[in-house]
């Protein structure tokens, strides 16, 4: 027995660690709770207190990249 207990301690160790790892990453999620869309008043009370705050301002750049032009492929006449 005390062989056995020798040989496989480090497996029961990393078997734990990865017990507590996972019910930590669970409990992390339930407490972020669903991530649903923002309705309008509240997506308005967020934009204002950004704005009040100055993360965005009239001279802010846009978030997004604007899409690169694609040149529009010449039509084909059928015969």
């Amino acid at each position: 027995m005390r062989k056995t207990i020798a040989m496989y301690w480090p497996l029961a160790l990393v078997i734990g660690l990865a017990a507590a790892a996972y019910l930590h990453v669970c409990s992390d999620a339930a407490a972020r709770g669903p991530q649903a869309p923002l309705a309008a008043d509240q997506l308005s009370a967020e934009l204002a207190r950004a704005v009040s705050y100055g993360i965005i301002d009239d001279a802010s750049s846009p978030a997004v990249k604007p899409l690169r032009e694609i040149p529009a492929l010449p039509l084909v006449q059928a015969s």
